[in-house]
């Protein structure tokens, strides 16, 4: 493998002290794509019920079937990520898998006019291409890609700061944006197809700059990864059995498997959002009156190093997950008030910024507990895994909010539904997510990274020095 490129001073852009912004916003960039795709694809439900007129029921069961690939899926890529040595690096390469993910999810919301059998097939597929091949990939390789191009702590968590902070503020403008889009040309299957066009084009540009300006420090038998200061790592050659065997005795990582996998629930319920607006409030553009709550989620993630200094990642854990609990509260009793919905959206909204926007940051901790407990390290898997938390959830969600829609008699091609039909859309929307919230609060009290991180940091300092 050939020499790193690096800058003028001769040290690589992320391991240098002072890190420049532009460095950040490239990496930045395709986290930005990624979140644009997951909201645009969380909205496949109300395509097809009131697109297509496909049933609710079935549509969030095959979508929940989809998941059942990506178990297969995700800890292959993690697998074949943890042995992969090109002249890229080890996870660089797998970036290219973000034109295919739009170029795919063009094609999901382009269905052709054909036999509702033929159709409900096409965005199966199309639906499984985008969910358990690109995103899997992408979501697999990110942390490992993060731990080889940033090599110090600091600019780690600078870097995500940042990330979060300007994928939130970008996710914000889109859900201001989208519903008066969606109000416009979405009410025809063939508006959806100009949506995905536009969206998705310039996405394909902005998501790939990642893969031409960040590079990997050092790749192949030596990886650059670190705890709290700037350490090398020996690549060691792992069987798939130790492999398993180190992930299922990495306590911290289970925990954190479950608090995604609520999390990733809590964001896969956004297409109730959209039921709830149109049938309950009458009105699809006011969310996007709601959604500018969410700017100030943005400004909370530029404090996030200094409060991580303070409190430790746990404490934050726990405190967003009980200001998610209480927004849901608030908005579950101001019902169909503006006031309400819009405080009790900014508390939930926020409840789930750490494990959303910091995501990396805990993987890291993972890779190194892991390794602390069972001399193994393993990256690509554990990355993989969660990914897997992250979706398999946001299917599940789909599937229980397509059987409360039916079980409650909705239907999607009615003017007006039923009163039953209106109260499945409230549960979906106010009380279920209550109990996410509060089960991320149950796990996080378990959490305690915070905890063993000293002894963990010395122990894995004086293996790397060979003592």
């Amino acid at each position: 493998m050939g020499k790193t490129k690096v800058n003028e001073s001769g040290v690589p852009y992320g391991a240098r002290e002072k890190m420049p912004f532009w460095y950040s916003m490239t990496w930045t960039s395709r986290g930005i794509s990624a979140a644009i795709n997951v909201m645009l694809v969380g909205q496949l439900t109300f395509y097809c019920t009131d697109m297509l007129g496909m049933n609710a029921a079935v549509v969030g069961m095959f979508l929940l079937v989809s998941k059942i690939i990506d178990a297969f899926t995700d800890l292959g890529i993690g697998f074949l990520i943890d042995k992969t040595n090109t002249k890229w690096g080890k996870a660089r390469p797998y970036e290219i898998f973000v034109v295919l993910m739009w170029f795919f999810t063009v094609l999901m919301f382009s269905v052709p006019r054909m036999g509702m059998t033929a159709q409900y097939a096409w965005v199966f597929v199309m639906y499984v291409i985008v969910n358990a091949v690109c995103t899997t990939a992408l979501g697999g390789a990110d942390a490992v890609y993060m731990a080889r191009a940033f090599t110090t702590e600091k600019n780690r968590v600078k870097v995500m700061s940042i990330n979060g902070a300007v994928v939130m503020f970008c996710s914000v403008v889109y859900n201001i944006v989208f519903p008066q889009i969606l109000a416009g040309i979405g009410a025809t299957r063939e508006g959806w197809i100009t949506i995905s066009l536009v969206i998705g084009i310039p996405m394909v540009v902005i998501g790939i700059l990642r893969f031409v300006f960040v590079k990997e420090i050092a790749g192949g038998e030596t990886a650059v990864t670190d705890t709290r200061e700037q350490v090398t790592v020996t690549g060691e050659k792992v069987a798939m059995k130790d492999m398993m065997q180190s992930l299922l005795k990495n306590k911290m990582l289970v925990l954190l498997f479950f608090m995604m996998l609520l999390s990733a629930m809590w964001d896969g319920m956004g297409t109730a959002n959209t039921y709830y607006f149109r049938y309950i409030m009458g009105d699809i553009g006011l969310m996007s009156i709601v959604s500018l709550t969410s700017l100030i989620a943005p400004l909370v993630m530029v404090f996030f190093p200094v409060i991580s200094r303070k409190v430790g990642t746990t404490r934050i854990l726990q405190g967003c997950a009980l200001l998610g609990v209480a927004g849901l509260v608030i908005r579950t009793i101001g019902g169909p008030n503006m006031v309400t919905i819009m405080i009790g959206s900014l508390m939930a909204g926020l409840g789930c910024v750490p494990l959303n926007m910091m995501i990396n940051t805990y993987l890291i901790d993972c890779m190194d507990y892991g390794e602390w407990k069972t001399g193994i390290r393993v990256e690509g898997m554990i990355a993989s895994v969660i990914n897997f938390a992250r979706k398999c959830s946001g299917g599940v969600a789909s599937a229980i909010l397509g059987i409360v829609m039916m079980l409650t008699g909705y239907d999607g091609l009615a003017e007006a539904q039923t009163a039953s039909a209106e109260m499945g859309i409230i549960g979906m929307y106010n009380i279920f997510p209550i109990f996410i919230f509060g089960g991320i609060f149950v796990l996080s009290l378990m959490y305690t990274i915070d905890k063993t991180r000293p002894q963990m940091v010395e122990a894995l300092k004086k293996k790397r020095e060979g003592k």
